[in-house]
Protein backbone atom coordinates (compact mmCIF):
# COMPACT_ATOMS: atom_id res chain seq x y z
CA UNK A 1 0.00 0.00 0.00
CA UNK A 2 1.31 3.72 -0.54
CA UNK A 3 2.96 4.78 2.34
CA UNK A 4 2.10 7.78 4.44
CA UNK A 5 3.43 11.45 3.35
CA UNK A 6 3.32 14.80 4.81
CA UNK A 7 1.28 17.64 3.57
CA UNK A 8 2.96 18.45 0.20
CA UNK A 9 5.17 15.44 -0.49
CA UNK A 10 3.71 12.61 -2.89
CA UNK A 11 3.24 9.16 -2.15
CA UNK A 12 4.94 7.00 -3.87
CA UNK A 13 3.60 3.36 -4.80
CA UNK A 14 5.25 0.40 -3.30
CA UNK A 15 6.23 -1.70 -6.71
CA UNK A 16 6.51 -0.65 -10.06
CA UNK A 17 3.36 -0.41 -12.20
CA UNK A 18 2.23 -3.64 -13.56
CA UNK A 19 4.78 -5.78 -11.24
CA UNK A 20 2.35 -8.65 -10.60
CA UNK A 21 0.61 -8.47 -14.30
CA UNK A 22 3.85 -9.52 -15.46
CA UNK A 23 4.45 -12.82 -14.25
CA UNK A 24 0.27 -13.76 -14.38
CA UNK A 25 -1.11 -11.88 -17.04
CA UNK A 26 -0.33 -13.23 -20.57
CA UNK A 27 -1.57 -10.11 -22.47
CA UNK A 28 0.67 -7.46 -20.54
CA UNK A 29 3.50 -6.40 -22.72
CA UNK A 30 6.15 -6.02 -20.22
CA UNK A 31 8.32 -3.64 -21.95
CA UNK A 32 4.97 -1.61 -21.80
CA UNK A 33 4.30 -1.75 -18.45
CA UNK A 34 8.17 -0.82 -17.31
CA UNK A 35 8.45 2.15 -19.57
CA UNK A 36 5.12 3.37 -17.67
CA UNK A 37 6.80 2.79 -14.30
CA UNK A 38 9.78 5.09 -15.72
CA UNK A 39 7.04 8.00 -16.23
CA UNK A 40 5.02 7.23 -13.38
CA UNK A 41 8.20 7.59 -10.95
CA UNK A 42 8.30 11.90 -12.29
CA UNK A 43 6.22 13.62 -9.50
CA UNK A 44 5.06 17.01 -9.69
CA UNK A 45 7.37 18.65 -7.25
CA UNK A 46 10.23 16.74 -9.08
CA UNK A 47 13.26 18.28 -10.68
CA UNK A 48 15.22 16.48 -13.68
CA UNK A 49 15.81 12.62 -13.02
CA UNK A 50 19.03 10.63 -13.34
CA UNK A 51 18.51 7.05 -14.53
CA UNK A 52 20.17 6.06 -10.87
CA UNK A 53 17.24 7.68 -9.29
CA UNK A 54 14.65 6.30 -11.30
CA UNK A 55 15.77 2.71 -11.14
CA UNK A 56 15.76 3.21 -7.56
CA UNK A 57 11.80 4.42 -7.26
CA UNK A 58 11.04 2.22 -10.24
CA UNK A 59 12.81 -0.95 -8.73
CA UNK A 60 13.91 -1.54 -12.34
CA UNK A 61 17.88 -2.84 -12.84
CA UNK A 62 19.60 0.67 -14.02
CA UNK A 63 20.89 -0.98 -17.47
CA UNK A 64 17.12 -1.62 -17.95
CA UNK A 65 16.29 1.62 -16.92
CA UNK A 66 18.57 3.38 -19.23
CA UNK A 67 17.64 1.54 -22.15
CA UNK A 68 13.82 2.76 -21.49
CA UNK A 69 14.72 5.94 -20.58
CA UNK A 70 16.84 6.00 -24.07
CA UNK A 71 13.64 4.86 -25.88
CA UNK A 72 11.04 6.75 -24.33
CA UNK A 73 13.79 10.27 -24.98
CA UNK A 74 13.57 9.45 -29.16
CA UNK A 75 9.63 8.66 -28.55
CA UNK A 76 9.50 12.60 -26.98
CA UNK A 77 8.73 11.50 -24.05
CA UNK A 78 11.26 12.39 -22.49
CA UNK A 79 14.07 14.62 -22.76
CA UNK A 80 17.42 14.37 -22.29
CA UNK A 81 20.17 16.77 -20.73
CA UNK A 82 23.44 15.39 -21.66
CA UNK A 83 25.15 18.16 -19.52
CA UNK A 84 24.17 17.01 -16.03
CA UNK A 85 22.97 13.64 -17.49
CA UNK A 86 19.17 13.46 -16.43
CA UNK A 87 16.06 13.29 -17.71
CA UNK A 88 12.51 14.96 -16.93
CA UNK A 89 8.96 14.59 -18.76
CA UNK A 90 8.60 15.45 -22.56
CA UNK A 91 6.44 17.27 -24.46
CA UNK A 92 4.74 14.22 -25.86
CA UNK A 93 3.70 13.40 -22.41
CA UNK A 94 2.49 16.72 -21.98
CA UNK A 95 0.52 16.69 -24.74
CA UNK A 96 -1.14 12.93 -23.97
CA UNK A 97 -1.72 14.14 -20.29
CA UNK A 98 -3.56 17.64 -21.73
CA UNK A 99 -5.55 15.52 -24.18
CA UNK A 100 -6.19 12.97 -21.33
CA UNK A 101 -7.51 16.20 -19.15
CA UNK A 102 -9.57 17.34 -21.59
CA UNK A 103 -11.36 14.27 -21.91
CA UNK A 104 -12.23 14.06 -18.42
CA UNK A 105 -15.72 15.57 -18.89
CA UNK A 106 -16.57 14.84 -14.81
CA UNK A 107 -13.45 17.14 -14.26
CA UNK A 108 -14.85 20.09 -16.11
CA UNK A 109 -18.34 19.68 -14.65
CA UNK A 110 -16.85 19.32 -11.00
CA UNK A 111 -14.46 21.95 -11.00
CA UNK A 112 -16.55 25.25 -10.21
CA UNK A 113 -18.37 22.92 -7.63
CA UNK A 114 -14.67 22.01 -5.95
CA UNK A 115 -13.69 25.72 -5.83
CA UNK A 116 -16.80 27.06 -4.61
CA UNK A 117 -16.28 24.79 -1.65
CA UNK A 118 -13.06 25.17 -0.78
CA UNK A 119 -13.51 28.83 -1.18
CA UNK A 120 -16.75 28.58 1.51
CA UNK A 121 -15.11 26.11 3.61
CA UNK A 122 -11.33 27.37 3.59
CA UNK A 123 -10.60 23.66 3.68
CA UNK A 124 -8.67 21.89 0.80
CA UNK A 125 -11.23 19.73 -1.77
CA UNK A 126 -10.22 17.77 -4.39
CA UNK A 127 -11.51 15.54 -7.37
CA UNK A 128 -9.72 12.04 -7.75
CA UNK A 129 -9.53 8.59 -9.79
CA UNK A 130 -7.90 5.27 -8.80
CA UNK A 131 -4.73 4.32 -10.36
CA UNK A 132 -3.41 1.04 -9.09
CA UNK A 133 -2.93 0.77 -5.26
CA UNK A 134 -4.11 4.80 -4.90
CA UNK A 135 -6.44 7.69 -5.71
CA UNK A 136 -4.60 10.16 -7.58
CA UNK A 137 -5.66 13.87 -7.61
CA UNK A 138 -6.90 15.14 -10.82
CA UNK A 139 -7.96 18.67 -9.78
CA UNK A 140 -8.06 20.25 -6.11
CA UNK A 141 -8.11 24.12 -4.85
CA UNK A 142 -7.17 25.44 -1.43
CA UNK A 143 -8.78 27.46 0.88
CA UNK A 144 -7.65 31.10 1.84
CA UNK A 145 -6.95 29.91 5.76
CA UNK A 146 -2.93 30.51 6.10
CA UNK A 147 -2.89 26.46 8.21
CA UNK A 148 -4.27 24.44 6.15
CA UNK A 149 -3.81 21.44 3.63
CA UNK A 150 -1.79 21.41 0.44
CA UNK A 151 -2.20 18.52 -2.04
CA UNK A 152 -1.73 18.94 -5.48
CA UNK A 153 -3.27 18.28 -8.54
CA UNK A 154 -1.14 14.35 -8.98
CA UNK A 155 -0.94 13.86 -5.51
CA UNK A 156 -2.08 9.80 -4.37
CA UNK A 157 -3.77 8.87 -1.23
CA UNK A 158 -3.53 5.35 -0.01
CA UNK A 159 -7.38 3.81 -1.16
CA UNK A 160 -7.72 2.09 1.85
CA UNK A 161 -7.39 4.69 5.15
CA UNK A 162 -8.29 7.87 3.07
CA UNK A 163 -11.84 9.49 3.02
CA UNK A 164 -10.91 9.51 -0.36
CA UNK A 165 -10.41 6.17 -1.41
CA UNK A 166 -12.89 4.81 0.74
CA UNK A 167 -15.56 6.85 -0.72
CA UNK A 168 -14.40 5.25 -4.34
CA UNK A 169 -14.98 1.67 -3.09
CA UNK A 170 -18.12 2.76 -1.52
CA UNK A 171 -19.31 3.83 -4.74
CA UNK A 172 -18.73 0.83 -6.91
CA UNK A 173 -21.03 -1.87 -7.37
CA UNK A 174 -20.70 -4.83 -5.07
CA UNK A 175 -19.25 -7.10 -7.02
CA UNK A 176 -16.44 -4.72 -8.44
CA UNK A 177 -15.63 -3.67 -4.60
CA UNK A 178 -14.67 -7.05 -4.18
CA UNK A 179 -12.25 -7.47 -7.22
CA UNK A 180 -10.77 -4.13 -6.07
CA UNK A 181 -10.65 -5.31 -2.26
CA UNK A 182 -8.82 -8.39 -3.43
CA UNK A 183 -6.14 -6.05 -5.65
CA UNK A 184 -5.57 -4.46 -2.43
CA UNK A 185 -5.35 -6.86 -0.30
CA UNK A 186 -1.68 -7.99 -0.60
CA UNK A 187 -0.62 -4.65 -0.28
CA UNK A 188 -2.42 -4.29 3.29
CA UNK A 189 0.02 -7.66 4.91
CA UNK A 190 -1.19 -7.53 8.80
CA UNK A 191 -3.35 -4.60 8.48
CA UNK A 192 -5.62 -6.02 6.51
CA UNK A 193 -8.43 -7.53 9.11
CA UNK A 194 -8.74 -3.84 10.94
CA UNK A 195 -8.38 -2.28 7.67
CA UNK A 196 -10.95 -4.23 5.73
CA UNK A 197 -13.24 -3.59 8.96
CA UNK A 198 -13.01 0.00 8.15
CA UNK A 199 -14.10 -0.12 4.74
CA UNK A 200 -17.15 -2.20 5.48
CA UNK A 201 -17.83 0.28 8.39
CA UNK A 202 -17.30 3.43 5.66
CA UNK A 203 -20.00 1.84 3.15
CA UNK A 204 -22.20 1.35 5.87
CA UNK A 205 -21.68 5.07 6.78
CA UNK A 206 -21.82 6.11 3.02
CA UNK A 207 -25.13 4.22 2.65
CA UNK A 208 -26.62 5.83 5.58
CA UNK A 209 -25.23 9.54 5.05
CA UNK A 210 -24.01 9.69 1.55
CA UNK A 211 -20.31 10.40 2.78
CA UNK A 212 -17.21 8.69 4.21
CA UNK A 213 -14.80 9.98 6.50
CA UNK A 214 -11.18 9.16 7.67
CA UNK A 215 -10.63 10.61 11.44
CA UNK A 216 -6.90 10.17 11.90
CA UNK A 217 -6.69 6.91 9.98
CA UNK A 218 -4.64 7.96 7.17
CA UNK A 219 -2.65 10.47 9.37
CA UNK A 220 -3.35 11.17 12.75
CA UNK A 221 -3.76 14.88 12.22
CA UNK A 222 -5.66 14.81 9.46
CA UNK A 223 -9.10 13.98 9.14
CA UNK A 224 -11.11 13.90 5.74
CA UNK A 225 -14.71 13.55 4.25
CA UNK A 226 -15.55 12.25 1.03
CA UNK A 227 -18.43 10.95 -1.41
CA UNK A 228 -18.00 8.94 -4.70
CA UNK A 229 -18.95 10.26 -8.08
CA UNK A 230 -21.03 7.22 -10.06
CA UNK A 231 -21.41 8.32 -13.71
CA UNK A 232 -25.02 7.06 -14.47
CA UNK A 233 -24.03 5.99 -17.66
CA UNK A 234 -21.16 3.81 -16.68
CA UNK A 235 -18.15 4.28 -16.46
CA UNK A 236 -15.08 4.81 -14.22
CA UNK A 237 -15.82 5.89 -10.55
CA UNK A 238 -14.16 9.07 -8.68
CA UNK A 239 -14.72 10.63 -6.03
CA UNK A 240 -14.23 14.39 -4.69
CA UNK A 241 -12.99 15.06 -0.57
CA UNK A 242 -12.27 17.57 1.80
CA UNK A 243 -9.51 17.42 4.04
CA UNK A 244 -7.66 19.80 6.75
CA UNK A 245 -5.95 19.61 9.97
CA UNK A 246 -7.44 17.91 12.81
CA UNK A 247 -7.26 20.20 15.17
CA UNK A 248 -9.44 22.69 12.56
CA UNK A 249 -11.52 19.69 10.88
CA UNK A 250 -13.49 18.14 13.86
CA UNK A 251 -15.18 15.14 13.10
CA UNK A 252 -18.44 17.30 14.60
CA UNK A 253 -17.99 19.16 11.78
CA UNK A 254 -17.60 17.07 8.98
CA UNK A 255 -20.49 14.72 10.25
CA UNK A 256 -22.95 17.46 10.53
CA UNK A 257 -22.11 20.31 7.98
CA UNK A 258 -19.36 19.36 5.79
CA UNK A 259 -20.12 15.93 4.59
CA UNK A 260 -23.48 16.63 3.71
CA UNK A 261 -21.87 19.41 1.71
CA UNK A 262 -19.79 17.20 -0.42
CA UNK A 263 -22.74 14.23 -0.58
CA UNK A 264 -24.90 17.45 -2.09
CA UNK A 265 -21.59 18.30 -4.76
CA UNK A 266 -21.51 14.58 -6.03
CA UNK A 267 -25.01 14.43 -6.46
CA UNK A 268 -25.08 17.94 -8.20
CA UNK A 269 -22.44 16.42 -10.39
CA UNK A 270 -23.62 12.90 -11.16
CA UNK A 271 -26.89 14.95 -12.21
CA UNK A 272 -25.35 17.40 -15.12
CA UNK A 273 -23.57 13.58 -16.26
CA UNK A 274 -27.14 12.34 -16.92
CA UNK A 275 -28.22 11.62 -20.15
CA UNK A 276 -30.92 14.36 -21.55
CA UNK A 277 -33.66 12.08 -23.58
Amino acid sequence: MARGAKPGEVLELSQPMGAEEEGTDTQFVSAVGRAMAVLSAFRPDDGPLGNAELSERTGLPKPTVSRLTYTLARCGCLTFNPRYRVYQLGPAVVAMGHAAMKSIDVRQLARPLIQQLAHQSNFNVGLAARDEQSMVYLDAFEGNALVGLRLPVGFRLPILTSSMGRAYLAGLPEDERELALAELRPAAQSNWTSMLKQVKEAVAEYEQHGFCTSIGEWRSDVNGVAAPIRPPAGGPVYAVNLGGPAYLLSEHLLREELGPKIAELTRKVEAAMTPIG
